[in-house]
């Protein structure tokens, strides 16, 4: 007898649509596993949207919690020079003359020379090498010269390639007339230049230089100098025309020399722009975050008896959330107990009652920090370690999103569970497939006994009806 070639043929039983039920219905062993298993990973991803949020306003609350940051200042602008602070610099006014600026000697070629290409340096000379002497204390760099390498072209290269402290370069001066020209890289009279040749008396002829001397080979077309400004009336020298000391924290980058005899009047001013502007961001920052909290705590009602709502968020009752939540809010709150400035609502910064949100009067924050500058900064930084209220949050927020924190720590948490429901599902998948299997086999026994008794069956009518006839 032929075997079945689908089920039902033989016994006439719908025993495809009996298996696709049976099947449907051991499926269902999956379900609490696999709805375990979507809600684990919607809960990474949540947990992934809160700390990229908490990081935002972390960062804008670490910048707030440093005392530097309320100490900004700004300077006047000038023609003959520009000015940076930093946060060591005090407010006053300087009187500033410009009467020298920093130069790097530079030294040329007197001799003629018509070809660049043109070996200048005696063939066959042993030892032979430029000494190129600059600083205080002096530092000598010798270069050797091969016979191949006294032109203009290679002496540019070889001192260049040697960094001496020396920018080498070729000046055409005619249509076939070149000068070999040398420049300190640094500026001030201590990085004065000398050049000398040993081992070669004609190429040194070219080249050869020492300060003073009155048979030096080369001349000098632009003197090394150091910058002098007068501050305050005090005369004030540098090697380089920017000056980082005088007054501390300032920088002053000189352009020019002075127009006039007189002095310019620097003025270094506190700069409450920056700070005003990040605590605007940061009250920005902070209602986004109460977004992301709304936004992963929410929860859709539903009738008695009814599951939960598949809209509902997937942080909804998470412990790691509230705490957060719980943290923020208590550091906002102690800081309305600071004893100089009481409360946001003295910086211009109000709450709303029903969403909780910052809303900020710039105008009143302006003039916090116009009456009371001191007392802002230490609103928010307080001592830097435990007090203040950007430094607490910034604590705060730091204990959950840093590395080993407790969003990491609840994350491995999640994943080591779906690891286990992974393999627990692949266990029941196996099962359930097994399951398939014996019905689907069973069916198979069904049909063909059916089919054997079918034809049995028919047999014993034929018979019976020769018989019979």
């Amino acid at each position: 007898m032929a075997s079945i070639s689908s089920l039902g043929i033989g016994s006439g039983l719908d025993l495809n649509g009996l298996l696709d039920k049976l099947s449907t219905a051991e499926q269902q062993r999956l379900t609490p596993y696999t709805t375990q298993q979507t809600s684990y990973k919607a809960q990474l991803t949540a947990y992934g949207t809160l700390k990229s949020s908490l990081e935002k306003f972390e960062t804008l609350s670490k910048d707030l919690s440093s005392a530097d940051f309320f100490n900004s200042t700004k300077a006047s602008v000038h023609d003959a020079f520009s000015v940076t602070t930093n946060a060591k610099a005090v407010a006053g006014n300087y009187t500033v003359h410009v009467t020298q600026l920093a130069q790097a000697q530079s030294l040329t070629t007197q001799k003629e020379i018509t070809d660049q290409s043109a070996q200048l340096g005696t063939t066959g000379a042993t030892d032979r090498k430029i000494s190129i002497t600059q600083g205080n204390p002096a530092k000598t760099v010798d270069i050797p010269l091969k016979d191949n390498q006294t032109s203009l072209l290679e002496m540019r290269d070889a001192i260049n390639g040697a960094k001496a402290g020396v920018k080498a370069s070729i000046v055409r001066v005619g249509d076939n007339q070149y000068q070999l020209a040398l420049t300190s890289s640094a500026t001030g009279s201590a990085n004065q230049m000398s050049v000398q040749v040993s081992g070669d008396d004609r190429l040194g002829s070219y080249i050869n230089y020492t300060a003073g001397s009155s048979s030096n080979a080369m001349k000098e077309t632009v003197a090394a100098q150091d910058s002098i400004i007068e501050m305050n009336g005090t005369k004030i020298t540098r090697s380089s025309n920017t000056i980082t000391d005088a007054p501390q924290g300032v920088t002053i980058e000189l352009k020019a020399k002075s127009k006039t005899a007189d002095a310019e009047n620097l003025i270094i001013s506190a700069d409450n722009s920056g700070a005003m502007d990040k605590i605007k961001s940061w009250v920005d920052s902070y209602n986004s975050l109460l977004d992301t909290f709304t936004s992963l705590t929410k929860y859709t009602p539903v009738k008695t008896g009814e599951a939960q709502s598949k809209t509902n968020g997937a942080l909804l009752g998470d412990n790691t959330l509230r705490g957060v939540q719980a943290a923020i809010k208590g550091a906002l709150s102690s800081a309305q107990d600071n004893p100089e400035l009481k409360g946001l609502g003295n910086l211009g910064i109000t709450t709303d009652g029903k969403t909780g949100k910052l809303t900020v009067d710039s105008d009143k924050l302006t003039k916090a920090f116009t009456d009371h500058p001191d007392q802002v900064a230490n609103f928010f930084v307080g001592n830097g370690k435990d007090s203040g209220m950007a430094t607490n949050i910034h604590s705060e927020i730091q204990s959950y999103i840093k590395a080993g924190g407790v969003i990491e720590s609840t994350t491995k948490s999640i994943n080591t569970n779906l690891d286990r429901l992974s393999v627990r599902i692949d266990s029941v998948s196996d099962s359930i497939q097994e399951t398939i299997d014996r019905y689907k086999a069973q069916f198979v026994q069904l049909d063909t006994m059916m089919s054997k008794l079918n034809s049995t069956s028919s047999y014993l009518t034929q018979q019976f009806t020769a018989m019979n006839s």
